[in-house]
């Protein structure tokens, strides 16, 4: 049976940073609040923070390490958009959702496909 040993998250930092890969290993957070920078090197290792641990400062995170992303990553499924929306719907139209039992969720993508392409066609017929 393997043993796991804690490693506080700094130290663990240094060492991965130094190319030192610790085995058998579990992260030790002590309930601290840890820079995106260093989450990013953690992540890279397979070792995991948690969302409200982490501290983003979007002006200071080096993306260089993020590849492009292309037309190919989206249109093969590597890559995905996800959309989150808030919007209100009259009593009627809620409990005809309800009644139908439409999933929005793939109603919604559906509809937005569908206008998209409906406006290319008329841009591109009004350009005729």
């Amino acid at each position: 049976m393997e043993t796991t040993n804690k490693i506080y998250w700094k130290d663990l930092v240094k060492m991965l940073q130094n190319n030192e890969i610790p085995q058998n290993n579990e992260i030790d957070l002590n309930d601290e609040m840890i820079e995106f920078k260093n989450v990013s090197l953690l992540n890279r290792f397979g070792f995991r923070v948690p969302e409200k641990q982490i501290i983003y400062d979007d002006d200071n995170i080096d993306f260089c390490d993020d590849p492009d992303i292309t037309d190919e990553d989206i249109e093969t499924g590597k890559i995905s958009w996800s959309v989150k929306a808030n919007f209100m719907l009259e009593p009627e139209i809620k409990q005809w959702i309800k009644n139908e039992k439409i999933e929005i969720n793939s109603l919604i993508p559906q509809l937005m496909k569908n206008f998209y392409e409906t406006v290319k066609h008329i841009q591109k017929n009004a350009a005729l």
